[in-house]
């Protein structure tokens, strides 16, 4: 029988769940330690519990990756590196990571340790992959969109390992760039701390008019256990499930299944299997949609996004979870015995591994019965609750002679203790301790406005107020218009979700660490999607002209990256309907509409608030906020932060409001009076209060 090769990572959200991913087969475990990871409500592990959980997932050949998966604000910069120090003396094998500029440190830090870049990166290019193989990552968590021709032609072409998820929970949004729970209620997901805001019921409104209401936003959960060997052939290295939130019994279910298909080579799977697998959590059924290209309704849980299955489990899957189950790690007991000498025993395992050990007490000659070979056998197979079984048992001993079996006990019970601890060794990586690096800031003379648009008409409105020095356009929007406009640079603003364009201007806006590789020879401005959350990321990106903060951030943490980081300008964004999700599989068509046919689209909450739908680019769709982020009254504030420029990002608006707003916002700068818009038609964002 030839088994599928692959890696299978499981989720282990606590001890329990970590020993039923170990019990049900699983290649690798992942899990959290300490503050700082995607799963802010798992139960996560203490050092001392990692340390054991190192020591147990060792014994059995089993690799442990540690997430430390979310944005670091610069205030917790020392604590995020002190947890990946106790990551690496604990023997963990990898470290999984989502912020760029802790990467970069920690690379420096501890070199002997592997780098994962998390899903949290977006990565759907063999550009991103190579923009973080030159950053030192040894794997790539792709994004779940991918087809599966696109995971094959970037496996095929990097030299990083290529990792995929094959089961459990969807995100509508691409992971790593939404805004949703963290402006609906301050719980951002790229802290590990999402409410899911998704999951509720939406109504769908054309032109105003109801055309429907359901969770419009919460798909299937993913299932590719039926696409094993085609994930083989496309050249991946790793297979994830996800689910640190979820049960023992779920984790056991799951790695149990998907350890069946990889070991027997399988290719249908039975619908007993099936079964199970919906068995253990299913939102209406499962998808392969994004994988497979098959999008729309079919990926979606319109009408239940809750688990509909009631998690019945198999009595197997319950039993490994339960932790009295023991997998066995077959082995080869040798014993020699000679009179005159202590009885010796060797162990090995089918990897190699072997240690010996010798007895006390020296063998005799026996004077009534000696100890036969059977009975030397039947002692050294009785393993008992140890992690091994023997699967041969060889003896040589010479005739005649005899061991106090109290003695052959003891030598069996020490060789097996030896194995174990010989299995879990590892050696610690280094610690090389390592600076920061934090630069200081002077003042800012002039703080200074920069507009997004995504029209020609908006351009022209912006520009002609004469108060704008750059604007950010579309690249059909920029051929348009050419290469500057009333004085204003123009700069080509690229795709959110990277893919090469023509550039006809001299500078481009980069969203992602791909775009910035790939146009690397030209002068680049860094935009909020690079995710930037604290000055070490801004020094990963520091040759960008300008970087656009995160807008996640606070303007005492602004003011706390400005205060430690000089290599770039900085720019915030001052106005805008903050885009809170980008998705492949769009919304509205898996209604059974399409903006292709024209009506401007919007979801309605249970609060009556309408969150526009712009949709476009090959059928992605981008949810725009429901109010827009107004800051004109407290500009002060904000140029206290030491930034140097505001950004005001158009989407809906027409070309008088865009004129409009732009010359409030000068005025504010330059410490007139402005008109204050409405109470409660807009945001502050997270400028006065953060993020969790």
């Amino acid at each position: 029988m030839c088994r599928i090769g692959m890696e299978l990572l499981a989720p282990a959200g606590g001890p329990e769940a970590l020993r039923a991913a170990v019990q049900s087969g699983a290649d690798a475990v992942y899990l959290g330690a300490g503050s700082f990871s995607a799963r802010a409500g798992a139960e996560n592990f203490s050092f001392e519990e990692l340390s054991d959980a190192v020591r147990y997932c060792h014994i059995y050949g089993v690799k442990v990756h540690c997430a430390l998966n979310t944005l670091i604000k610069e205030s917790e910069i020392e604590a995020a590196v002190e947890t990946a120090e106790g990551i690496c003396r604990a023997g963990a094998d990898a470290i999984i990571i989502q912020d760029l500029g802790l990467a970069s440190h920690i690379k420096r830090m501890l070199p002997d340790i592997e780098l994962h870049a998390s899903t949290q990166m977006t990565v759907t290019s063999i550009e991103g992959v190579k923009a973080l193989e030159d950053a030192g990552f040894d794997r790539v968590v792709l994004a779940r969109e991918l087809s599966l021709s696109e995971i094959e032609r970037i496996a095929k072409a990097a030299k990083a390992e290529i990792e995929v998820f094959v089961h459990g929970a969807i995100c509508m949004c691409y992971s790593g760039q939404c805004l949703m729970s963290s402006m609906l209620g301050g719980r951002s997901g790229n802290r590990g701390r999402c409410a899911q805001p998704c999951r509720l019921s939406y109504t769908l409104l054309e032109d105003g008019r109801e055309c429907g209401s359901a969770h419009i936003l919460s798909p299937k959960d993913m299932a590719l256990i039926g696409h094993l060997k085609e994930l083989e052939s496309a050249g991946v290295t790793s297979l994830k499930i996800e689910g640190r939130l979820k049960s023992p019994e779920y984790v056991s279910a799951v790695t149990g299944i998907y350890r069946k298909y990889l070991d027997e080579a399988r290719g249908k799977v039975s619908e007993k299997d099936m079964r199970e697998l919906r068995s253990a959590f299913s939102r209406s059924g499962f998808t392969d949609g994004y994988l497979t290209g098959r999008l729309g309704a079919d990926m979606m849980s319109h009408d239940n996004p809750a688990n509909n299955s009631g998690s019945r489990f198999s009595a197997e899957a319950k039993e490994r979870a339960s932790g009295k189950f023991v997998r066995k790690i077959p082995i080869t007991v040798f014993a020699s015995l000679r009179a005159g000498e202590p009885i010796s025993v060797t162990a090995y395992d089918r990897d190699g591994t072997c240690v010996s050990c010798t007895g006390t007490v020296a063998a005799e000659r026996a004077v009534k019965k000696p100890l036969d070979e059977e009975r030397l056998k039947e002692q050294l197979s009785k393993l008992g609750s140890t992690p091994f079984e023997a699967e041969e048992t060889c003896v040589e001993a010479e005739a005649g002679v005899t061991v106090p079996v109290k003695d052959i006990n003891e030598t069996r019970r020490h060789v097996c203790a030896a194995l174990e601890n010989e299995l879990a060794r590892r050696e610690p990586g280094r610690i090389i301790k390592t600076p920061f690096g934090f630069g200081t800031r002077g003042d800012v003379k002039e703080v200074y406005l920069t507009a997004e648009v995504m029209t020609a008409g908006q351009a022209e409105a912006a520009a002609a107020t004469g108060a704008v020095r750059r604007i950010y356009a579309p690249a059909d929007v920029c051929e348009k218009l050419g290469g500057a406009i009333n004085g204003a640079e123009l700069v080509t603003r690229t795709t959110d979700i990277y893919r090469p364009e023509r550039i006809c201007t001299r500078h481009v806006s980069v969203s992602s660490a791909a775009a910035l590789r790939h146009y690397g020879d030209m002068a680049a401005y860094g935009d909020f999607r690079l995710n930037v959350y604290n000055s070490l990321t801004a020094s990963f990106f520091g040759g960008l002209k300008s970087i656009t903060l995160s807008p996640e951030l606070n303007l005492r943490e602004i003011r706390d990256i400005a205060d430690h980081f000089s290599a770039a300008e900085l720019e915030v964004i001052g106005y805008g309907y903050l885009p809170l999700m980008i998705m492949k599989n769009c919304p509205v068509k898996a209604m059974g509409r399409c903006a292709k046919h024209g009506g401007e689209f919007s979801l309605r909450d249970r609060e009556k608030l309408e969150f526009r739908l712009l949709c476009g680019d090959g059928c992605k769709a981008v949810l725009l906020n429901s109010k827009p982020i107004y800051t004109a009254d407290i500009m002060e504030s904000i140029v206290d932060s030491k930034i140097n420029s505001v950004r005001l990002n158009f989407t809906v608006e027409n070309s008088g409001e865009c004129g409009k707003i732009v010359s409030a916002y000068r005025a504010a700068l330059d410490g007139r009076q402005t008109e204050p818009m409405k109470e409660n038609t807009f945001t502050r964002g997270h400028l006065k209060r953060g993020v969790l």
